[in-house]
């Protein structure tokens, strides 16, 4: 696993707590989620911890570029962040670990282990209190539901030319991609969308670039 954290004592306590567990390694640190991000693409590793202070506002991108490749992450927040606009971002991006960062180092252990599993491993206070959010009339109107915002960059282009009409061919040509891995982002983002055609990708994008959307 890698960690992204970049306040050092956290991070090397982070590392002393998950170390000390015989079946969890980390391979690699950093202290900023692009360095994670090319981490991840010299290192193999399952999970990656960050503060959400470091993947939120302009770091969003990067994030659903991380989830996109597959990769578990868990977010840790500090509890003026939980629950808010701020979690449903990153839900949206694709992290399926959210835990308060002053949570016990068992249950850190445990999201670990969860989302090694392909698990999610979000806290339960966490999710009462997103919920309380969007159900908030207040609030609701804050946080539309953008079906795009659910894809990696990649993702998205590839998913906006299929609305468009374009087959595999025509999108790997526009795009300068494999056909293999333009269908490998079709794949992706039906998975992320919970549809199973390129159809459904089409009716989707275009009701989200829709002004009544």
């Amino acid at each position: 696993m890698l960690l992204c954290e970049d306040r050092e004592v956290f991070r090397l306590g982070l590392r002393e707590v998950l170390e000390a567990e015989p079946d969890i390694a980390v391979v690699a640190e950093r202290d900023t989620l692009p360095g994670a991000l090319a981490a991840v693409e010299e290192v193999a590793t399952q999970v990656v911890v960050a503060r959400q202070g470091l993947v939120q506002g302009p770091m969003l991108p990067v994030l659903r570029e991380l989830c996109g490749r597959g990769t578990a992450v868990l977010v840790l927040a500090e509890p003026r962040e939980e629950g808010g606009p701020e979690l449903v971002q990153v839900l949206r991006a694709g992290v399926r670990g959210y835990l308060p960062r002053c949570s016990a180092a068992s249950r850190l252990v445990e999201a670990v282990r969860a989302l090694a599993r392909h698990e999610p491993a979000i806290d339960s206070s966490t999710t009462s209190q997103l919920v309380r959010y969007l159900t908030d009339p207040a609030t609701a109107a804050e946080v539309p539901d953008r079906v795009l915002d659910r894809l990696t960059d990649r993702q998205r282009e590839v998913a906006e030319l299929v609305a468009q009409g374009l087959s595999n061919e025509e999108i790997a040509r526009r795009l300068f991609l494999s056909l293999a891995t333009v269908k490998s982002h079709l794949t992706a983002s039906m998975r992320r969308l919970g549809v199973r055609s390129r159809t459904q990708v089409a009716i989707l994008v275009n009701r989200d670039r829709s002004p009544a959307a």
